[in-house]
This record gives structure tokens, C-alpha cells and sequence, in this order.
């Protein structure tokens, strides 16, 4: 049995055509929201809770406590003894 021609013509090259048009899309989504990022500095707007918030939950147990590199302690609760002894209170949720 012999095939019968197509009544559109020779589809040959029709996926490699979508393909492409498929990837010149991604790669106008990637410019618009690599320059979106440039242009409103979202990076640093989303790094920005990391840099600062999660830093000083790490370094004192509470996102609003501030050491003395940051202008004096504040919300750091200390109970002091004699020269070796140092304890650090972490109040729970009310």
C-alpha cells in the first residue's frame, strides 16, 4: 500500500519550527524578568528578610534583639553571675 500524499503538504521541519518559537518565548520571559530584577533591584529586595532578619534570629534567638555591634543590646536578656557564668533567656510565646 502506498501512503497518500498529504493534503497540506510536507510537514517535515514543523516541530523544530515550534520548538523554536517555543524557546524564543522562554527566552523573552528570561529577558523581561532578568531586567525587572535589574531595573526595581528585586533581588535585593527578596534577599533582604535573609540578610537582616534571619541573621539577628540566628545570632539572638529573636528577629527584633540587636547586640552590641548593633547599637547596644536590646530585647537580649541576660542574667549575669560570676565571670565565667553567662545564660542567655529565650522567652516563649505568650
Amino acid at each position: 500500500m502506498a501512503e497518500r500524499p498529504s493534503s497540506r503538504g510536507s510537514e517535515s521541519g514543523q516541530a523544530i519550527t515550534e520548538y523554536l518559537m517555543l524557546l524564543l518565548i522562554v527566552l523573552i520571559l528570561a529577558g523581561v524578568i532578568r531586567e525587572g530584577m535589574r531595573r526595581y533591584q528585586l533581588a535585593d529586595r527578596i534577599a533582604a528578610p535573609i540578610n537582616k532578619k534571619f541573621a539577628y534570629a540566628y545570632r539572638y534567638g529573636d528577629v527584633n534583639a540587636r547586640g552590641f555591634d548593633d547599637g547596644g543590646p536590646r530585647k537580649h536578656p541576660r542574667a549575669k553571675g560570676e565571670a565565667s557564668f553567662r545564660l542567655f533567656l529565650n522567652p516563649g510565646k505568650r
